[in-house]
């Protein structure tokens, strides 16, 4: 099987904007020179924060989202901005809640939908939390809330807390976490 079986044949902008660009491909097959058209989503990588403060309990927003027109429990975390991700990760956490790292851990990243976007989100741990005041964009209305591990995931087995990268960071999260601290 060769190492690349797709072949560039051409590539086009198509749309684009400050959060990201439609692209389009002319692709062909390496086994059998067929080729086709293939369309995607270019995005800047983003990051998500996992923060536990000193009583156990993970920090998580609540804000409307429109393309889905309702609220979502979501983990704190954006666009990367063209920083380096642990950088964006402190940003987008003191934006977001307010709060303030004192430490921050990459736990992993991954690609948050390999078929539609070439997107990577890197995925931090923060502890050791100090708080302040939230920096929210002016689309941004967005609520903080403290849970319990235990609570986290009712809200998850309910639906409640159904943001998919939320849902792939906070996996990444346990394999580190010491949940025995978090109950």
């Amino acid at each position: 099987m060769p190492k690349h079986p797709l072949l560039t044949l051409k590539s086009a902008t198509v749309h684009q904007t400050k959060w990201f660009k439609l692209e389009q491909d002319q692709v062909q097959k390496t086994a059998d020179g067929s080729d086709f058209t293939y369309t995607y989503l270019s995005v800047a990588p983003s990051v998500m924060v996992v923060a536990v403060d000193s009583e156990g309990r993970i920090i998580i927003i609540r804000q409307y989202r429109y393309p889905t027109s309702r609220y979502s429990y979501e983990l704190p975390g954006g666009g990367s901005g063209g920083e380096p991700p642990q950088e964006a990760a402190l940003r987008e956490l003191q934006e977001e809640t307010g709060f303030w790292a004192g430490s921050m851990e990459k736990l992993g990243e991954f690609v948050t939908y390999c078929g539609l976007a070439d997107e990577i989100c890197h995925v931090f741990l923060a502890t050791d939390l100090t708080p302040g005041e939230q920096e929210l964009d002016k689309s941004e209305d967005i609520s903080v809330h403290a849970v319990s591990y235990p609570e986290l995931l009712k809200m998850i087995s309910s639906g409640e807390f159904c943001d998919g990268m939320g849902l792939a960071a906070l996996h990444l999260a346990r394999a580190r976490l010491d949940l025995a601290t978090l109950r």
